[in-house]
């Protein structure tokens, strides 16, 4: 459990609705490179569709994924979603985290109150118990979050280990990572809301 942190309430209702293929990084990269060129969410979504762009088996997988994906990349820019389509993997990886964070407040409010806050303190480890101390923290304030199943609760853990570890925030070890955000990448965040590097662990506004 982690010790001697505050979790801070948030008043924005959390969705555990994260689960659906992890990162998804070769996916998001193709769907950003498409909206780039196709410029309307319509068109891609279309194009994704009569394409099979994912090499899903099924039609319903396909679409699931594509809502996902496109749901996350809305976060971003139109200059986030072209670097995104472009840029080196360490750029792709952080610009995905960022929309992962900006879409869901569970997995912004982990990276803040747990990530950031433990690589502050030193404390680089990062564990299924300090997940769950964080979860639970905010059951008490949610309601959608304290009646998830048992099921559902263990998924979203697995899951956000797993995109933690995609998006390099965490080694193999589950020790966190100290993010070198680059002068692209930087200068995008701050352009938005500068805010938003605090997703970042070892990284200041």
């Amino acid at each position: 459990m982690s010790r001697g942190v505050s979790y801070t309430v948030s008043k924005s209702k959390y969705s555990l609705s994260f689960t659906t293929g992890a990162a998804l990084i070769r996916e998001s990269i193709d769907v950003a490179a498409l909206k780039c060129e196709l410029i309307d969410w319509k068109s891609v979504k279309d194009h994704i569709l009569q394409n099979n762009t994912f090499q899903s088996r099924t039609t319903s997988t396909l679409k699931k994924l594509y809502g996902e994906v496109s749901r996350r990349l809305q976060q971003l820019s139109d200059d986030e979603l072209n670097l995104l389509a472009t840029g080196a993997e360490a750029e792709q990886k952080q610009l995905l985290w960022l929309a992962l964070c900006r879409r869901y407040n569970l997995i912004k409010d982990f990276s803040i109150e747990v990530l950031s806050h433990q690589f502050e303190a030193a404390r680089y480890a990062v564990t299924h118990d300090d997940y769950d101390a964080f979860f639970n923290a905010k059951a008490e304030w949610h309601d959608n979050l304290d009646g998830a199943s048992t099921q559902t609760k263990s998924k979203a853990r697995q899951v956000l280990f797993k995109m933690l570890r995609e998006c390099g925030l965490i080694n193999e070890h589950d020790e966190i990572v100290r993010q070198q955000i680059g002068p692209a990448v930087l200068a995008l965040i701050k352009n938005n809301s500068a805010i938003d590097l605090n997703v970042f662990p070892g990284v200041e506004c």
